[in-house]
């Protein structure tokens, strides 16, 4: 079961990924959820953290 605290923080990513400059590609779920994955091993190879929406989309916190 979610927390409170867990689902307010997810509806603020989803908001996130709605006001996004960018969107993850892929037919399906399964693809974008891949894409989100490169994207969080790029930022972190580059020193940086990802958004926190794409971080949830890769670990499986929101819907690809």
């Amino acid at each position: 079961m979610t927390s409170p605290e867990e689902r307010a923080r997810l509806e603020r990513s989803a908001r996130e990924r709605a006001g996004a400059d960018f969107i993850l590609a892929g037919r399906t779920s399964r693809a974008r959820q891949s894409a989100a994955n490169i994207l969080v091993k790029v930022a972190r190879l580059q020193g940086e953290e990802p958004e926190q929406w794409v971080l949830d989309v890769a670990e499986g916190r929101l819907p690809a």
